[in-house]
């Protein structure tokens, strides 16, 4: 089998669309990563669910952080406090952050319902990989590598690629699979973009060209989302082997 690279970053986001939290090993499901996008936040009065890539209110959404704590889930403005999920301390901090009255709910499945929760706004896949050699390939493109981080893409697993690999790594490998301890990522399709690449992010500007690069470049894809089958330990370092096709 061949060496597609190892680990370099895991990332998991407990609230859809807001910062996630980086970590040194992870457990990886079918489903995905344990306690990714449990909950989602929304505009307190209407209900209606973030959406940083098309409602300018909710763009300083990526700056708020979310994390597991010793107690649950845990939001942050990144100024040192902690607030539980589900409390009205957390509920504050993000009305006064967002300038409007905003409140989080968990997440049912996708397509459901259920009272005091919410459905997110689309099906998502397992885990979103993505290769530092696409990284560079769009960096090159813009012209500007500092602004190609995966703050901006939002993945599950970041992986620094063999030197043999060049481009949109990931548009290559559709179909294939990738074996790690136990479990068995499979490449399934490009993950789609949308303007939430383009959203400012802590050192990150407000750049719509990464946008128009990637549908130049990428068919409006970069990254890919896959599909997890059987369970594991993932860590920082791991290595990832491709299948033979």
């Amino acid at each position: 089998m061949q060496s597609l690279g190892r680990i370099i970053e895991i990332w998991r986001y407990p609230v859809s669309s807001m910062g996630g939290e980086q970590m040194q090993e992870a457990l990886m499901a079918p489903g995905g990563l344990e306690h990714d996008r449990l909950w989602g936040i929304v505009e307190k009065e209407s209900g209606e669910i973030a959406a940083p890539e098309n409602r300018k209110p909710w763009r300083p959404l990526p700056n708020l952080r979310s994390r597991i704590g010793a107690n649950g889930i845990e939001v942050g403005n990144g100024e040192g406090e902690w607030f539980a999920v589900e409390t009205a301390e957390a509920e504050a901090m993000a009305s006064r952050f967002l300038d409007f009255p905003a409140t989080f709910k968990p997440h049912v499945p996708y397509g459901a319902e259920g009272e005091g929760k919410v459905a997110p706004r689309y099906q998502r896949a397992d885990i979103h990989l993505l290769t530092t050699a696409s990284m560079r390939e769009l960096g090159d493109l813009l012209g500007k590598p500092e602004e190609v981080h995966p703050r901006r893409f939002r993945p599950n697993i970041v992986v620094e690629t063999e030197p043999g690999f060049t481009g949109l790594v990931e548009h290559q490998l559709i179909g294939r699979k990738l074996m790690i301890g136990d479990a068995v990522i499979t490449f399934t399709e490009p993950c789609a973009r949308c303007t939430f690449t383009a959203l400012a992010q802590g050192e990150l500007s407000f750049l719509p060209a990464v946008l128009h690069k990637i549908s130049q470049h990428g068919e409006g894809g970069f990254g890919a989302l896959c599909k997890v089958e059987g369970t594991t330990t993932i860590r920082v370092g791991d290595r990832l082997s491709l299948a033979e096709a």
